[in-house]
């Protein structure tokens, strides 16, 4: 019995989980207590690669092309034997061998395009050549016709089959694409080897063909070359030195085209076209006209984190480049890659994937056949030839090339799911943010007359509070961007405002030495604790939302009883402006900031200093609990993100802006922070690395303050004079965030085309379907669901 459309479509999409292991988005200790042991083997298999048929031999430099439902495996180094893999049947059949007296190193096979009407459509012609001073040079050509005889692809060339010409390397010479003509001169036959009277050292050698007839071949060798080769006048007709900072072999060389397959090219304008080339630190646009028969460069910029890299498989879709593994040197240590970038061409925009080949991998070849990434071959970080055969799907990286029937499904599920009413549990966090690649303005929130000091959602999502230099609290609600209620009362700049645990009071602090709490309900002040006109930084609520802490300007911190409004105790240690206090996730210690360039681990019980951090060089603003509890990340005006251990007290990462650091905060997951800076940008950073993964740019002013969902960007015409005190009017708050916790399944629908086209992978909405669906999932546990 047939399968329905959906049915089929559901099957497609669930074969095609060869995405992000959900294993990876959640720990194995909750994998295990969610799922049924039926359901955790396939689960765990689910990743962004899946293994094919291994290689018949290992294989490393190998080349590879496409033909139809084949990939032409040509040799590799010290391998002489070619294969054709086909992708429907996973396996592969033996074609050739090279003649015996070549020896492949880092060779290059291009696939030529007849422009005569008189081969047959089976049939196609691969061009291969390599070689240099230190190895025999060689230039031979291939007429492939399929070895596997399928109904829809069988060798009809009985020509060919009679002069058996076709499957084996034979010499190129100037007969290697025309008819046999009795009479025509001798050297007509005689072997055509490219580069050997210039003495090219080909070995790494890059290529591309081009051309208004797709005549010309362009070959990109070392150390800094680019030529052109005629392929109808068997003759150079230009060259020219790569302004490349480094050696130029093993590279990236592509044609700057859409939808680009193989070695196809497509004009860009009248006679001129565009290719790209990256090799460690350098990044090339190279354009050349055919008409003028001219080059010119220019230079493109590289990421940190691939610029030691080369002898990396790469494939280009849709303009954008995908990198995958590769080997280089840096500092002091050779190094392996087995990371994933992508390069987007048009934006000039680089960005490294979190998820990663399972080794690494170099010396490998990638090609893109249909919407499958294959990688073939390579060397391990222990330098041994592998037989590997690896395939990803190409919107697992690029989320564009989702198709529409898949785009239609996903949304048509997520709708009646809508109707379950799903609650919201803790691991959805996790979920979302390893599926965010980007950040993108959701909202301008703009209300309050002056600078804008504070921001933080509500614990649900749903509102966010504002403190500014106006004197006012200000709640805004997240879905529609409209402002709820304005607490009026302080009569001086209100520095923080939080909500409680619970959503429904807000406390905030101010220069006015007042902390006062609000009703989010009804909009009046509950109470009103005064310390005397000190200057109060800072204020925090108990994770129970039973105590409050705060930070003062007289060097002191306070805990306060929030139904009785007393004091219960006051800490002693900094001797400096106590600038940020907050409770542990747990509510058992405190860990605060001050000028006095330190960082305090109270006992909330004691009242005692447990640990004190000493590392930054200048006032250290803001200070914050990793949402484990095992780690503090702290920043200063010395220009620095720090990361401290917090058993050891040990640093263990130091994260760069270019000036003063106003705030930090984790995201959920404890694998990502954000930084919000005075040089005017924005930055996410991956933990475990230290590296940098996003910079959001801004247009004006600085970056006041972050919270974990949200980052905030205040714009101004002037700045802020400490000498005078004068505060500038910052009038306009712009609001970045990820989905909001509750709202994303009621606003998915709303948003979905946005988010899946530009951000999502595939596998995030079935990750956290099998989430909401598990039958083992405790609705009874409050802090990890709600009720149906």
């Amino acid at each position: 019995m047939k399968q329905t459309t959906e049915e089929n479509l559901n099957a497609e999409v669930k074969t095609e989980s060869t995405l992000l292991s959900f294993e990876q988005s959640c720990s194995k200790d909750w994998i295990l207590r969610y799922y049924s042991q039926e359901q955790i083997p396939y689960l765990t298999r689910l990743t962004s690669f899946q293994n094919l048929k291994e290689l018949p031999i290992p294989l490393v430099l190998s080349q590879c092309v496409l033909n139809k439902n084949e990939l032409l495996i040509c040799g590799g180094w010290n391998k002489r034997s070619c294969y054709s893999y086909h992708k429907l049947k996973n396996e592969y059949k033996f074609i050739c061998k090279y003649p015996s007296d070549v020896t492949l190193n880092g060779h290059c096979v291009v696939k030529l395009e007849d422009n005569s009407n008189n081969n047959y459509n089976n049939e196609i012609t691969l061009l291969s050549f390599g070689g240099s001073q230190y190895t025999k040079r060689h230039t031979l050509v291939m007429t492939y016709v399929s070895v596997w005889n399928d109904n829809d692809n069988e060798i009809k060339s009985n020509e060919s089959n009679k002069l058996n010409n076709y499957n084996k390397w034979i010499p190129f010479t100037k007969n290697h694409n025309r008819s046999i003509i009795f009479g025509r001169k001798k050297n007509y036959n005689r072997p055509i080897i490219i580069g050997r009277k210039q003495n090219h050292n080909y070995e790494g050698v890059r290529a591309v063909i081009g051309g208004r007839n797709n005549h010309l071949l362009f070959i990109t060798y070392q150390p800094k070359n680019i030529s052109v080769y005629d392929l109808n006048k068997f003759q150079f007709i230009d060259h020219d030195i790569l302004p490349a900072s480094n050696q130029i072999w093993h590279h990236c060389f592509i044609l700057n085209s859409e939808n680009i397959q193989g070695q196809e090219m497509i004009e860009t304008n009248e006679q001129n076209y565009e290719m790209l080339l990256f090799c460690k630190n350098t990044g090339l646009s190279i354009k050349y006209c055919e008409y003028q028969n001219t080059f010119r460069f220019y230079t493109l910029r590289i990421c940190n984190d691939i610029a030691p890299f080369h002898k990396y498989a790469y494939v280009c879709i849709n303009g954008v480049i995908l990198f995958f593994g590769g080997y280089g040197w840096n500092g002091d240590k050779w190094i392996f890659s087995k990371s994933v970038h992508k390069y987007l061409i048009k934006e000039d925009k680089w960005m490294t994937f979190q998820n990663t080949l399972h080794n690494p991998l170099l010396n490998c070849v990638a090609i893109l056949s249909d919407n499958n990434i294959h990688i073939i071959g390579g060397n391990n970080d222990k330098n041994t030839t592998v037989s590997t055969h690896i395939n990803a799907k190409v919107y697992v990286w690029d989320a564009s090339q989702l198709s529409t029937n898949k785009i239609k499904f996903i949304i048509q599920y997520w709708i009646r799911v809508l109707k379950i009413k799903l609650g919201w549990i803790n691991e959805f966090n996790k979920i979302v943010i390893n599926y965010v690649k980007g950040y993108q303005v959701l909202m301008v929130l703009q209300g309050h007359d002056q600078e804008v000091s504070g921001v933080r959602f509500s614990a649900d999502c749903r509102k966010i509070v504002s403190a500014s230099c106006d004197q006012t609290v200000r709640i805004w609600d997240v879905s529609s961007g409209k402002q709820l209620q304005i607490f009026i009362g302080h009569t001086s700049d209100v520095f923080t405002a939080k909500f409680s645990p619970d959503g429904n009071t807000v406390v905030s602090c101010s220069s006015d030495g007042t902390i006062r709490l609000w009703d989010v309900n009804t909009g009046t002040e509950i109470m009103n604790l005064e310390i005397n006109y000190c200057d109060i930084f800072d204020v925090d609520f108990s994770p129970d939302g039973r105590y409050i802490v705060s930070g003062l300007r007289d060097k002191t911190i306070i805990l306060w009883d929030v139904d009785s409004g007393t004091e219960i105790n006051q800490l002693f240690g900094h001797s400096g402006r106590v600038l940020s206090t907050k409770f542990s996730p747990d509510g058992k210690t405190i860990v605060s900031s001050s000028y006095d360039k330190t960082i305090n681990l109270w006992n909330v019980e004691s009242g005692e200093i447990l640990k004190q951090f000493k590392g930054h060089s200048d006032i250290v603003a803001r200070a914050r609990f990793s949402p484990d509890s095992k780690c503090i990340v702290s920043c200063s005006f010395d220009n620095t993100v720090q990361i401290w251990d917090i058993e050891t007290g040990i640093i263990l990462k130091i994260l760069e802006h270019e000036d003063i650091v106003d705030d930090i905060q984790y995201f959920p997951d404890s694998q990502t922070i954000v930084s919000c800076s005075r040089d005017g940008t924005i930055r996410l950073w991956n933990v475990e690395s230290g590296k940098r993964i996003q910079t959001l740019n801004g247009n004006s002013g600085y970056m006041k303050c972050v919270d974990a969902l949200v980052i905030v960007k205040f714009k101004s015409g002037d700045y802020y004079n400490h000498k005078s005190n004068k505060i500038i009017f910052l009038k306009k708050m712009i609001v970045f965030q990820m989905f909001p916790q509750p709202y994303f399944v009621k606003n998915f629908v709303n948003i979905s085309f946005v988010f899946i086209k530009n951000v999502l992978s595939l596998d995030f909405f079935f990750n956290l379907l099998a989430l909401c669906q598990s039958p083992k999932i405790d609705r009874n546990d409050k802090n990890q669901s709600r009720n149906k």
